[in-house]
Formats: C-alpha cells, structure tokens, sequence
C-alpha cells in the first residue's frame, strides 16, 4: 500500500510484478493518465503546463474549491532549489537520461510550452496505458488484486486520471476495485474509516490464500 507517490509506487509494483504480490491498496496516486497529468494532456500537441488554451493559468493544488497553488509559481520555486521537487521527481524517474546526464525535460521551465516528443517516453509507465493495452494477459495475475482509492476533490488533481482509468477498466470489464470518495481531498481520504477498511480488506485477502493462519 502506499499514498499519493507512494501510492502510485505500489501501484506499479503490483502491475509489474504481478505475481510478487498479493495485492495492492493505493490511495490517491499521482497521475495514473498521462492525459490527464493533473488537468494537463502531455500528449496533445500544443499544450501548456503553466497556461490553459485560453491562456489562463493552471492551477496545481485547490483547498475547499479555491486554488492554493499555480504550476508556473511552483515549478519556478523548483528551479531555485536547483535539484528540483515533485514535478521535477516525475522526470527523473520517467525521463531517459539527456546528452547532459540530465533527465530529459517534458517541459520549458521558462515557457511552459510541453515537448510532445519527449512526453512519449513517458508512456511506458503510463499506468491507464499497461493496462488496458495488456489486460488480457495481465488478468489472470491481477484480477481481484487492484485497489484504488481516491477523494473526489483531490487537492492536486489527481482525480481527473483515476477517474479515466476507472471509466477505461470498466469497458473491458476489468476485476478491479477504484473508487473516488465524495468531498474527500489528499488529505481526508485517509481518515480511520479509510485506514480500518483496508486492513480488513488486506487481512481478508492474506488469509484466503493462508487460511492456516485463521
């Protein structure tokens, strides 16, 4: 299990190694739908990270409906802590590496302007993407064993790419379990409802297959 990065992380063990693990509990991940990279289509050509169409900014993090936090303020704060933050984490963990030895970038750090090209390097842990392209084959080790948990208002938008996978999974009628938790956020999807509900669901899932431990 795992929460936001971390519920991504597990998300991607369990898709990866299918056969590792039991089962996966993640709760609001970061962006499993590189077209929705929080409100942001990375393959679409023409797109903006700091501006939308109409050149209004972007907003990455609201609280009770109001935005908190722009990406071009945030990104920029990244830049001058030189090494970078969360959306620079996204590049180095899904970027190859540059002529520089840098990862490659996704987007202008000044402009905002996304390089298309680049973000297809990206797909290959487009989560939505394994998915749905690999179901048939990949069902047989998964089914039953997603879980995804995610608050209808999640602070950093990251509910628009669940709710994609949720609406894909669907239509091949996939054994999985995604839910989005009305007036939750980031934050109070992890209440002790939430907590409880999950160590049930694992204990239950650990013991039908290890039913001497009953």
């Amino acid at each position: 299990t795992g929460h936001s990065s971390g519920g991504w992380s597990s998300l991607w063990l369990m898709i990866t190694y299918p056969d590792t693990f039991g089962g996966t509990w993640s709760t609001a991940p970061d962006s499993v739908d590189f077209h929705d990279f929080q409100k942001v289509n990375l393959y679409r050509a023409g797109e903006n990270l700091y501006v939308d169409a109409k050149n209004n900014r972007r907003p990455i993090a609201r609280k009770n409906n109001k935005v908190k936090l722009w990406y071009k303020d945030f990104d920029q704060m990244e830049q001058v802590l030189g090494h970078g933050g969360q959306l620079h984490s996204f590049e180095a963990s899904f970027s190859p590496r540059g002529k520089d030895g840098k990862p490659v970038r996704v987007w202008d750090c000044k402009t905002g302007i996304i390089d298309t090209q680049a973000a297809k390097n990206w797909n290959k842990y487009d989560i939505k993407n394994i998915l749905t392209s690999n179901w048939k084959k990949l069902a047989p080790q998964l089914n039953g064993k997603i879980h995804l948990y995610m608050g209808e208002v999640d602070t950093f938008y990251l509910d628009g790419a669940t709710r994609n996978l949720k609406r894909a999974m669907e239509n091949i009628s996939a054994d999985v379990t995604i839910e989005l938790f009305p007036g939750k956020d980031h934050s109070s999807l992890m209440d002790q409802k939430m907590r409880n509900r999950i160590r049930k669901e694992m204990t239950a899932a650990f013991l039908k297959h290890h039913p001497e431990w009953n």
